[in-house]
C-alpha cells in the first residue's frame, strides 16, 4: 500500500473529510481525539513528493512525525463502533410482492427484527531492516462469511444500544482473521523472498571473511593445538555473525485490531393475516432491503420453496402442484389433506367426504357408499344385501325370515309384514 493511499484510509476511517488531487491530500474535520494526539488543529495538507511541497503543506515519508502519530494513535485506540442503517419502506408492496391465488391478506401487523454484519479494522506493520511499512485493512463479515463491503451508498447513523441485542463477535472475528492472513501472504512472501536474497549475501560475505581469516591463521600458527583453539574461536564468531545477520533480515509482523464495527438495520417482518372464505392463518413475512430479498416462503407439503400461495380450506399453505379440489365438495385442499383414495374408483377425496365402511372397513366416497336408514351406518356396495322384497340394498345384520314366504327380508320390510299381520288378525276378530 503506497503511502497515500495509506493516510487516505487511516483519515476515512477516522470519519474524517478527505479530498485527494492528484498526489495531495486534503484532510478536514478531524476528530478531536486526533488533533490533540497529532499537536496540530486541521485541515492539513499532505504531500508525498517532494516537488509537491512548498510552505503551506507537509511533505510526508517514511519515518515522517504523521507516519509515528498515525502508529502511536492507532495502537492506543482500540473501539468498537455501533452504527445502524436507515431504510425506508413502504409494507402496502407485500400486495405486489406475493402472489396470492384463492386469498386475501386482511392485516399486516409489524414486529420489530434486526440484522447484524461486521467491520474489522485492523493495522497491520511490516518492520524489516530499517524499513517500515504499514497497512490498513477493512474486513466486512455477513452470515458468516467475508463479504466485500462498503457504507458510501446508504443512510447510516449512530446506533442505540438499546434497540438491539448485540450479537457475539467471536466467530465473525475469527473469519476476519483468517482473511487478514490471506491478505498478508502475499506481501509476507515478496519481503520474505527480499529478505532471504539479502540474507544469502550476507552469509557469503561472512562465510569469505572468516575463509580468509582461518587461511591467515594457519600460517601464523603452524602448532596443532594453538591452531585448533583458534579454529574453534573462528568457528563461534562465524556462527554469532551469521546469527545477527539471520536476526537482522527477519520480517516483525505487527497486527492489530484497530476497530470492531457492528451495524445493524431492520428487517421490515410482519404477522400476515390471511383468509378466504373457508379458513383464517397467520404467517410471517419478512423483506431485508440490503439483500432486497423477501423471506422464503415454503409448501407445507412437499416443503419445497413457492414464488405464490394457495390457501388450503385446512388452512395450509400450498404450491400449485400440491393443490387440487375435492370431486364431491368442490373446496381446496393441499397434498397434505387430499391424501385420501377411494377403495372403490381410485378418486382423490378430502377427509370430510371420506366414509369407512362399517362391515369391511375400506374407504370410500359419496359415490360408493350407502346409508342404512335403519341404523344411520355406512357400507360398502359389496357388504350391503339385496332384499328380495323391495329390491334395496340394506346392512345384512337386520335381515329376518319372512314368516309368509320364508324369503329373506330388511328389516323394514319384515316390520312391515309384521304390522300387516295384526292388521289381519284385527279384521278377522
Amino acid at each position: 500500500m503506497e503511502l497515500i493511499d495509506f493516510v487516505e484510509k487511516f483519515f476515512i476511517n477516522l470519519k474524517a473529510q478527505v479530498l485527494k488531487q492528484g498526489g495531495i491530500l486534503k484532510v478536514s474535520n478531524v476528530p478531536f481525539s486526533f488533533e490533540k494526539f497529532y499537536g496540530k488543529k486541521s485541515p492539513y495538507e499532505f504531500v508525498f513528493r517532494a516537488e509537491d511541497k512548498n510552505p503551506e503543506n507537509e511533505l510526508i515519508k517514511n519515518g515522517s512525525f504523521l507516519l509515528k502519530t498515525i502508529s502511536n494513535f492507532l495502537d492506543n485506540s482500540r473501539k468498537t463502533t455501533l452504527l445502524k442503517i436507515n431504510f425506508d419502506f413502504n409494507p402496502d408492496s407485500f400486495h405486489e410482492k406475493i402472489k396470492l391465488n384463492n386469498c386475501i391478506i386482511e392485516k399486516l401487523s409489524p414486529k420489530k427484527k434486526y440484522n447484524f454484519f461486521f467491520r474489522f479494522t485492523f493495522h497491520t506493520s511490516f518492520r524489516y531492516l530499517n524499513e517500515k511499512e504499514k497497512m490498513i485493512n477493512e474486513i466486512y463479515v455477513f452470515d458468516n462469511k467475508v463479504i466485500n463491503g462498503d457504507l458510501s451508498n446508504y443512510k447510516v447513523i449512530e446506533g442505540n444500544s438499546k434497540e438491539v441485542i448485540l450479537p457475539n463477535i467471536k466467530t465473525p472475528y475469527e473469519l476476519a482473521k483468517e482473511k487478514l492472513k490471506e491478505l498478508n501472504k502475499l506481501k509476507i512472501s515478496l519481503i520474505s523472498e527480499e529478505l532471504e536474497k539479502k540474507l544469502s549475501k550476507e552469509i557469503e560475505r561472512i562465510e569469505s571473511h572468516f575463509g580468509k581469516e582461518n587461511q591467515e591463521l594457519i600460517k601464523k600458527n603452524p602448532e596443532e593445538n594453538i591452531l585448533r583453539e583458534k579454529s574453534e574461536a573462528f568457528k563461534k564468531d562465524k556462527a554469532r555473525e551469521i546469527e545477527i545477520e539471520k536476526q537482522r533480515h527477519s520480517l516483525n509482523l505487527g497486527i492489530k485490531l484497530f476497530n470492531t464495527t457492528l451495524i445493524y438495520y431492520p428487517i421490515f417482518t410482519y404477522d400476515c393475516f390471511l383468509s378466504n372464505k373457508e379458513n383464517k392463518r397467520i404467517i410471517e413475512i419478512s423483506f431485508d432491503p440490503l439483500l432486497k430479498e423477501m423471506n422464503k416462503l415454503f409448501c407445507e407439503s412437499c416443503k419445497e420453496k413457492t414464488d405464490e400461495i394457495y390457501f388450503c380450506s385446512s388452512g395450509h399453505i400450498s404450491c400449485k402442484k400440491c393443490f387440487s379440489e375435492c370431486s364431491f365438495c368442490k373446496k381446496n385442499y393441499c397434498k397434505k389433506c387430499m391424501n385420501i383414495i377411494c377403495e372403490e374408483c381410485g378418486e382423490k377425496i378430502c377427509k370430510n367426504c371420506s366414509i369407512r365402511c362399517f362391515n369391511c372397513g375400506r374407504i370410500l366416497c359419496k359415490k360408493h357408499s350407502i346409508k342404512d336408514n335403519l341404523s344411520g351406518r355406512y357400507f360398502c356396495n359389496r357388504c350391503l344385501k339385496i332384499c328380495e322384497r323391495c329390491g334395496k340394498k340394506k346392512e345384512p345384520l337386520n335381515f329376518k325370515i319372512s314368516k309368509r314366504t320364508g324369503a329373506d327380508i330388511c328389516e323394514d320390510c319384515f316390520r312391515k309384514e309384521m304390522q300387516d299381520n295384526v292388521k289381519e288378525r284385527l279384521r278377522e276378530d
